[in-house]
């Protein structure tokens, strides 16, 4: 008969060193990636930008947008997207963020804020929906505002020429 004993005692040294090991490798990774998880926190907080602009449309038809105020918070939108998915209607505004080199890093819609849907309960008690045309009107636009971004520009949808109005972010 063979006595087997120290040869699983060994076993089980041995067994406890490799466990010992795993957990100490897995534990000095865990750090690595935490730390390098907060140095990126500290390079970048996600931010929303509240900017509010005035609006005002001349005898020619001719729209001229001015900057009014703007807040910063700290947080992150939901699904927001860089791209503009919608075409928009003739009259809407494009809210577009550009980097230093004026290339697109984002771009949102913006309804046609001098144009109101008001929705009242006549005598009959029906509802009914009017449109309203206003000469000048105040809008807010909610942003993510992505680090690259170095300017907010207004435009009319379509539009090609130059941006209506063009805030930098520095000044917010």
């Amino acid at each position: 008969m063979i006595y087997s004993g120290p040869k699983i005692i060994d076993f089980f040294k041995l067994l406890a060193v490799c466990c010992c090991t795993v957990v100490c490798i897995s534990c000095i990774a865990n750090q690595d990636i935490s730390a390098s998880e907060k140095k990126s926190e500290i390079r970048y907080k996600p931010k929303i930008v509240f900017v509010s602009y005035s609006i005002k449309k001349n005898e020619n038809g001719n729209k001229t947008v001015a900057f009014l105020d703007s807040k910063k918070v700290d947080g992150t939108l939901k699904n927001q997207k860089k791209i503009l998915d919608k075409k928009g209607n003739l009259g809407d505004l494009v809210c577009a963020q550009l980097d230093a080199s004026s290339s697109i890093v984002s771009q949102q819609l913006v309804e046609n804020p001098l144009k109101k849907t008001i929705e009242y309960v006549d005598e009959t008690k029906n509802f009914k929906v009017v449109q309203i045309a206003l000469d000048s009107a105040k809008f807010t636009v909610r942003l993510q505002l992505y680090p690259e971004t170095k300017y907010i520009a207004i435009n009319l949808n379509g539009a090609t020429q130059r941006p209506i109005a063009l805030t930098k972010v520095s000044e917010l």
